[in-house]
């Protein structure tokens, strides 16, 4: 006499064949979604970040191990923020397409939206990478900000003047020969030792009118309010 199995639900649950199936066919479609996801994290996409200050703190998803240049990601959404001790913080939120190159192009101002720190000597670099990203001929911030445009313009104006219209020579004097007499002197030179990197020196000899300096300028086409003028008297 054949024993009877007793089965339990659970037993006889799974050997019903439509139970079966259905279980395959999950599966199945469990594996595919593995095997997208796969598929997906190897197709590489790029970011690749062209911003100033050029030593800004950049960071992806709060990792701050970031710098200009091109970086490998996997396809999906991220939170960019950029930093910069003593300026406003930019924050971006963007989706990254498989294979797709992403190119984030922004610049930092501070909370007056000034751009003093790109007049800054030490700060040159900062601003030829501004020039490069934010000028009106070129703007290709991903924020489309135009803020920096006409700091940009007026600063290369100034920039190719003092280049090329540097030194400035004025001298005033009275009689002839040898009744000759220097009644003022004076010398505008580049100077390379200030805080910012457009600043001259005025050489002056026989007065102390400051305005005459700024005149002089002026008459050269550069703009005395935006230059850093160390003067020395004789």
């Amino acid at each position: 006499m054949q024993n009877d199995v007793i089965l339990s639900p659970v037993q006889i649950f799974f050997r019903n064949k439509w139970v079966r199936l259905f279980l395959i066919i999950d599966v199945i479609a469990v594996l595919v979604i593995i095997g997208i996801l796969i598929w997906q994290t190897t197709k590489v996409s790029t970011i690749n970040f062209d911003v100033t200050p050029i030593d800004s703190t950049i960071s992806i998803n709060g990792n701050s191990d970031y710098s200009n240049g091109e970086f490998s990601v996997t396809p999906g959404t991220y939170e960019i923020t950029i930093s910069h001790e003593g300026l406003k913080t930019k924050t971006f939120t963007i989706d990254v397409s498989p294979e797709h190159v992403v190119s984030i192009s922004t610049f930092l101002s501070d909370e007056k939206n000034s751009f003093d720190f790109y007049k800054l000597r030490d700060n040159y670099m900062s601003y030829k990478k501004l020039e490069e990203i934010a000028s009106s001929r070129n703007n290709i911030t991903i924020d489309h900000d135009t803020s920096a445009e006409s700091f940009i313009q007026k600063f290369q104006k100034n920039y190719n003047n003092f280049s090329t219209k540097l030194p400035i020579e004025y001298h005033k004097s009275e009689g002839y020969g040898a009744d000759l007499q220097i009644l003022e002197n004076i010398t505008i030179k580049a100077n390379y030792n200030c805080n910012l990197t457009l600043c001259v020196q005025a050489l002056i000899v026989g007065t102390e009118n400051k305005d005459l300096i700024k005149s002089l300028m002026e008459e050269k086409g550069l703009n005395a309010e935006d230059f850093e003028i160390e003067y020395k008297f004789y």
